[in-house]
């Protein structure tokens, strides 16, 4: 299974380039998502804080271009 650090470890050794930048957030937004999407089944009731941070994942590109940007961070994964 890839993970998050295994995929920024990997970005840093390739030193992909600014171009790239909104690709690698966009790669790593979706590992974060694909490992929540077992949430959405139809036999699991998602909480608001699931439902929320599934969403800022989703909306996270339409505020930052890179993972370097400014003030950049992920949303916090629920506990719950």
């Amino acid at each position: 299974m890839t993970t998050v650090s295994n995929i920024i470890e990997e970005i840093n050794q390739k030193k992909w380039n600014d171009t790239d930048a909104l690709g690698q957030l966009r790669l790593i937004r979706n590992v974060l998502l694909s490992e929540t999407d077992w949430m959405a089944n139809s036999d699991v009731t998602m909480s608001d804080a699931w439902k929320t941070y599934r969403q800022e994942l989703r909306d996270i590109t339409k505020t930052f271009n890179s993972i370097n940007d400014k003030d950049f961070a992920f949303p916090t994964k629920p506990t719950e």
